[in-house]
């Protein structure tokens, strides 16, 4: 404020000699001289002031955008970008210096049902209190982000050796023994956590550590590690998925997919009553490829859903051919399952019909098979396709049933599914768990209710087929049966007895 005082009274001194020049007298010229410093002098300082108060609200405004641009709004943590763009530095700087840097990747186990059963509240509270958590769990120095949804990110930096970033991993994993505190009161809340590790031996760019480590997650989740650390295998698996996305255009170009078929069978009737379509790639180098090869690829690429038209049209009409075989009296019905794209595809439904038509096959003779899980997924979209496909005529079966939360409820207000079939890993589990049971015996009463068939996937032995059909169901489908077969060998089991 000194600048401003000492300009006011130059323009004082100044302004009381030009006063005395014109004339005017002492008094007046004293007077007017205090008057116009005084305003000059405050007017200045206020000027000064003013700009002083709005650099610092610009200042602070400008860092808040900053902030909020760099970090995640829900719980503090570093955003996706700006994690993406620290780790690139920390990359650079690790080379340089010989040292490792790792990328953890988490996944919070089990988190959509309870955001489901809980509410968005709660699920919000409970990853603000695992953000937190996790961030007190590693060193100050290190990064951690939320990556969106209920992933985050945590990259160490400045460690001497590789073992030092699964140490690290582990005890995060520790920290989350204890349950997570929340507004109504405490959950145990455990991530999935996949690791990679950038070195000057084994180098590799951010986005390239971000999906190793990604991919180490969900394997870590698939099997239930805790921890998985990605390695020389993975890496061999992630090059296989190039070079099968590389390949499924060409194929689907070149028809190298065909369809293989599996039973459904009654227990009662003692015979076949339908089967299910199956996808394989008849690869012309490494032979028959089951669909856990390429299933996930055409996913990512954007493909299934061309895929799962293939496998309908050979299905319909390789079901043409055996209607004309065997005679309207051993008509087959035949499954094919449904992608997503598929399911929230206006023209889907016409498409269906025109295949049909152009088969002679009957709409009563196709079953659409939903994954539960989709089933739960664009809720809106889907009900109007589904409305469609029922007034077709086709049957609409739930394919994987009972490990997703809230199908039931679903399928009530849906109004038009004609069949269930409850998931491999819960027929798996019958005898030895409490809940498999319990989900089994909840399904077969909900589909008593609704007047809907229950087939029990995945029936491997004989144990398992006597649990299912004293829990009440009549229809299986399994290897204990008969395996996946192309369709000439299929031809030979139609209307046998195939149980015993």
């Amino acid at each position: 404020m000194i600048l401003p005082a000492a300009l006011g009274l130059l323009v004082t001194v100044g302004l009381s000699s030009w006063v005395r020049r014109a004339g005017a007298g002492l008094l007046d010229v004293d007077v007017v001289v205090l008057v116009v410093g005084f305003a000059v002098t405050v007017v200045m300082t206020a000027t000064v002031a003013l700009q002083r108060l709005f650099s610092r609200q610009t200042h602070a405004h400008l860092r808040a955008m900053e902030h909020r641009a760099s970090h995640d709004e829900l719980t503090g943590l570093l955003a996706r970008d700006e994690l993406r763009a620290r780790l690139d530095v920390a990359l650079r700087s690790a080379y340089r210096h010989d040292r490792v840097v790792g990328v953890l990747f988490l996944d919070l186990d089990g988190f959509k049902a309870i955001n489901d059963s809980m509410g968005h509240e709660a699920g919000d509270a409970l990853l603000r209190a695992f953000g937190a958590r996790l961030r007190s769990s590693v060193r100050s120095e290190d990064l951690v982000a939320r990556f969106g949804g209920d992933e985050f990110v945590v990259v160490t930096l400045g460690l001497e050796r590789e073992s030092a970033v699964r140490e690290v991993a582990e005890n995060v994993r520790r920290e989350f023994e204890r349950p997570v505190e929340i507004i109504d009161g405490e959950i145990l809340m455990t991530p999935s956590i996949g690791v990679s590790i950038g070195s000057r031996v084994s180098p590799g760019g951010p986005d390239d550590l971000l999906a190793s480590a990604d991919q180490a997650m969900y394997r870590a989740k698939k099997l239930r590690l805790g921890v998985e650390v990605f390695d020389d295998r993975q890496r061999r698996e992630v090059l296989d998925r190039r070079e099968v996305e590389r390949a499924l255009v060409p194929a689907l170009a070149d028809g190298q997919f065909q369809v293989f078929y599996q039973s459904i069978v009654s227990e009662s009737r003692g015979r076949t009553v339908g089967l299910e379509g199956l996808v394989r790639w008849q690869h012309p180098v490494h032979g028959i490829l089951g669909p856990d090869r390429f299933l996930a690829v055409a996913e990512e690429a954007g493909l299934l859903a061309r895929l799962g038209e293939v496998v309908m049209r050979e299905a319909v009409a390789q079901t043409s051919v055996w209607n004309h075989l065997y005679g309207p009296a051993n008509h087959t019905q035949v499954g094919v399952n449904l992608a997503e794209r598929q399911l929230v595809d206006p023209s889907f439904a016409d498409r269906v019909a025109e295949i049909l038509a152009w088969a002679g096959v009957m709409p009563r003779q196709l079953d659409l098979e939903v994954g539960e899980e989709l089933l739960l997924r664009r809720v809106d979209d889907s009900n109007r396709v589904l409305h469609r496909l029922a007034e077709l005529g086709c049957r609409i079966v739930i394919d994987d049933f009972g490990i997703a939360h809230g199908a039931f409820s679903r399928i009530r207000d849906l109004d038009l599914v004609g069949a269930v079939k409850i998931d491999r890993s819960i027929i798996r589990d019958l005898g030895q768990d409490n809940v498999a049971r319990a989900v089994v015996e909840a399904t077969v009463s909900m589909a008593n209710a609704l007047d809907i068939e229950v087939i029990a996937e995945g029936v491997e032995t004989a144990e398992q087929r006597r649990l299912v059909v004293d829990l009440g169901i009549d229809l299986m489908q399994g290897f204990l049966f008969q395996y996946p077969v192309p369709a000439d060998e299929y031809e030979r089991l139609l209307g046998e007895h195939v149980l015993s």
